[in-house]
């Protein structure tokens, strides 16, 4: 096992997403300046219950879902009032056994780091996801983090479309968890007809 710190979050990150945070609480300002300094990452976790911010020292941390994403910063700059601006790569999966709090009431974890996920081909009815994914990341917001995708896989495909849908947590959870890029797929093509219908969750 290994030891890592966690950044609960209310978002999901899979594998080779990216994603920006601004930094402003003591600890976590803490976590990015020893990640920078010693080239490691830390572990981004969906909330389960709880909040984000701690806004006084009396506060519980959140409760996590087991599973979440080792990520590393790309890139990062600092504003006039002490704060960071980071985008974090998503790396690989891992899952918690242990977690404690430190003083500083960072969240630490004893994690399993996960085997790699197989890819396979896009399958060819399922090509108008590559396209759905095309006209996601031509957006302003997304743009701006300078994906190259390889529209021909389904992992990328999937792992992109389940973090830009705007469905559930819990679902986009679910979609992290699942093993079979392919049987991501039919789950994207479930949310997507759950949109169309019902409009987002």
């Amino acid at each position: 096992m290994t030891e890592i710190a966690l950044f609960p979050l209310p978002v999901v990150v899979l594998p080779g997403g990216r994603l920006p945070l601004r930094i402003f609480e003591t600890r976590y300002l803490d976590m990015v300046r020893r990640c920078l300094g010693a080239g490691e990452g830390f572990g981004i976790v969906l909330i389960d219950e709880g909040e984000q911010t701690l806004a006084n020292a009396e506060q519980q941390l959140p409760s996590i879902n087991h599973q979440g994403t080792y990520s590393r910063i790309i890139d990062f700059d600092q504003y006039s009032d002490g704060t960071l601006a980071i985008v974090i790569e998503g790396e690989k999966k891992f899952a918690v056994r242990d977690q404690y709090e430190r003083a500083d009431r960072l969240m630490m974890a004893e994690v399993t780091f996960l085997a790699p996920e197989p890819d396979a081909e896009l399958p060819e009815g399922q090509a108008h996801l590559a396209a759905l994914l095309e006209s996601l990341i031509a957006h302003q917001n997304v743009a701006r983090l300078n994906y190259q995708l390889n529209l021909g896989s389904a992992r990328e495909v999937g792992s992109r479309l389940a973090e830009l849908l705007p469905c559930s947590s819990a679902m986009k959870q679910r979609m992290l968890e699942m093993k079979d890029p392919v049987v991501r797929l039919d789950a994207i093509e479930r949310v997507i007809a759950s949109l169309e219908q019902h409009g987002p969750s």
